[in-house]
């Protein structure tokens, strides 16, 4: 998942969308291949080329000869680097079919009006709130917090209906004019946040769709139904919330479903080979780690750890040891907040027991090797509900952390709330 915040600032701090390629690439990064589509050379030509030796200083002059060969030469004409035509040439961003694509995948109608050389504030198009009701999205480019503030006072003054306003970054907003909007309930929100580039394309955030959800209560607070703070949902995709924010997610992670079935039961240790088992009565595939993940992951990932437990101690032993394991989850949730101290000496002991467990001697007295496929299954598990919780920090930072605070990874993953949370799932 690429980071487009570069790419957002560069078309806001120049006004008509056109720079050379230097800065589109610095702008762009890896994505510069897929998205150069997008760019269209100028007749125009740079006069100046950014300081090869102290990015951000003084530029260096570009000088043209007439041979069609062109140099940087900087300003004390001490040091000068030779260039290619296509390094001086301005390209611009193509904002037409740019504002079609935008449109598509915030499933807006697109604008159909031309889009002027120097226009801050482009229509992107019409949001669908209700049958037979839209309202119009603006997308505001401006390289000044002045300017800001007269686009938006424009907006407010022209607009008899509600609409919505897309900027590219925060970096230019207006601390009062945020206000107004939040007042008036206008929906103010970052592209840089409200969209990702993932897997080659443009696609929506959690922040997208709550904002139009948010937005469509506020008009309609007839049709607004009761929703629960804390959901973590699968129906016909995941949908999460948490301390009333939501994201709906892209993507169908087995990891999600994991962190599901362990949010069902607070404080109780269940084995990974029952997650794996449940995800798969579910329709889930098992996500293999290779041997190369496997002796890559960090000492918390990789614990020596048995897969085919039931016949590692007699009954009676095996639920002692889950009874401990039990007790040290509801612990160690006291713990986290009151006694640092504690906690590492719950952990320890929590470490113990489950090595315990993993390395026990067979009913018949004989030593059990551990093997490949052993360490593979809590890898396999800790692995998948880590990538869940790094798609789940994208749209929901508050949650992802929260997550990393409560939930204990290894053989016997528990979740340990130090407050109990009322789950909708």
């Amino acid at each position: 998942m690429a980071n487009l915040e570069k790419f957002w600032k560069t078309l806001e701090l120049n006004a008509d969308r056109s720079t050379i390629m230097h800065y589109w690439n610095a702008a762009l990064g890896e994505t510069l291949n897929t998205l150069k589509t997008f760019l269209h050379p100028t007749e125009g030509r740079v006069e100046f080329y950014p300081n090869p030796l102290y990015p951000g200083c003084h530029p260096y002059y570009v000088v043209a000869y007439r041979n069609g060969t062109f140099q940087a030469v900087s300003e004390n004409r001490d040091h000068i680097i030779d260039l290619e035509p296509d390094n001086v040439v301005i390209y611009r961003w193509d904002m037409l079919r740019f504002r079609k694509l935008l449109a598509g995948v915030m499933e807006i109608s697109p604008a159909s009006d031309t889009i002027k050389k120097l226009d801050f504030t482009i229509r992107l198009g019409n949001l669908a709130l209700a049958p037979g009701e839209e309202c119009p999205v603006y997308l505001v480019l401006v390289d000044r917090r002045n300017f800001f503030k007269e686009e938006i006072s424009r907006l407010l003054l022209k607009s008899k209906t509600p609409f919505i306003v897309v900027t590219g970054t925060r970096i230019f907003w207006d601390d009062e004019l945020v206000e107004v909007l939040r007042e008036r309930k206008i929906p103010l929100l970052p592209l840089c946040e409200a969209l990702e580039f993932s897997d080659g394309q443009f696609v929506t955030t959690g922040i997208w769709y709550g904002a139009v959800e948010a937005f469509r209560q506020v008009l309609h607070p007839e049709n607004m139904v009761a929703v629960p703070d804390y959901q973590f949902s699968r129906s016909e995709g995941w949908e999460f919330r948490f301390a009333g924010r939501k994201m709906i997610p892209n993507e169908d992670l087995l990891g999600f479903f994991y962190i599901q079935y362990l949010l069902r039961y607070p404080h109780e240790i269940i084995y990974a080979g029952e997650l794996e088992k449940a995800a798969s009565e579910q329709g889930f595939s098992r996500s293999a780690v290779s041997a190369k993940e496997v002796d890559g992951e960090d000492e918390a990932v990789s614990r020596e750890v048995a897969v085919n437990h039931d016949d590692v101690l007699d009954r009676e032993a095996r639920e002692q040891y889950r009874q401990r394991l039990t007790d040290l989850a509801a612990q160690r949730c006291w713990a986290r907040d009151h006694d640092p101290v504690r906690e590492k000496e719950i952990d320890d002991e929590y470490q113990i027991i489950e090595n315990e467990l993993s390395n026990a001697k067979t009913i018949h007295g004989k030593t059990r090797n551990i093997d490949s496929s052993s360490r593979n299954l809590a890898k396999r598990v800790t692995k998948n509900i880590n990538t869940a919780i790094e798609k789940i920090e994208a749209g929901l930072p508050d949650f992802a952390k929260y997550l990393r605070n409560t939930l204990h990874f290894g053989l016997y993953p528990f979740y340990s709330p130090h407050e109990k949370i009322d789950w909708h799932f």
